[in-house]
């Protein structure tokens, strides 16, 4: 069962490990080049959990694939970045839109206006989702460049978010007792 959350900052370390996974394309892909796994740890160190929200994809209680959502209120008052990281198992299941899906969300209930993300050129599987997303796109210096605009937050998206989380949540307990279940039938 694959379960969609937030990821909590006392989980640091299993996006740490989800993003250390990634083989060589893939961590190319999500950082828009080459990062040593020290570079790596170094980043998942100086998450400032103020301005980061974290949105993951576990499967078998292990994180996947995941979404970080980044603002600055100072530097970008009304938008935000996000990176998008799918494990080779799960990529074309359609996790990554779900994964940008709701980053959105979360973004618009901020009463963040827009949202950017880049991507190399080549990076097929992100430009497909920045179309399907309604991003406009512009190639620069061999990356694509696209920001989202968003809606002000209304009653639906905050109560689409907090629908969301509870599922989430529901969803982490039922596959936590499904894999104790599993383990106590197998001993």
């Amino acid at each position: 069962m694959t379960v969609i959350r937030k990821i909590l900052p006392t989980e640091r370390s299993l996006y740490r490990a989800h993003l250390l996974r990634l083989d060589r394309a893939d961590r190319y892909a999500r950082f828009t080049g080459t990062l040593s796994d020290e570079s790596v740890a170094r980043h998942c160190a100086g998450l400032d959990w103020s301005r980061t929200i974290l949105i993951g994809a576990f499967l078998n209680g292990e994180l996947r694939a995941a979404v970080e959502l980044c603002s600055d209120r100072i530097l970008w008052p009304n938008e935000a970045e996000f990176g998008v990281s799918v494990e080779k198992e799960l990529q074309g299941q359609g996790i990554g839109s779900i994964l940008i899906r709701r980053a959105l969300t979360v973004a618009r209930n901020r009463s963040i206006g827009r949202v950017h993300i880049q991507c190399l050129a080549e990076n097929v599987r992100m430009r497909a989702l920045a179309r399907r997303f309604g991003g406009r796109a512009t190639l620069e210096c061999g990356e694509i460049a696209a920001s989202f605009d968003l809606p002000p937050p209304n009653q639906f998206s905050y109560a689409l978010e907090a629908l969301e989380d509870g599922a989430g949540a529901f969803n982490s307990l039922l596959a936590s007792f499904a894999s104790g279940a599993t383990d106590r039938v197998a001993a």
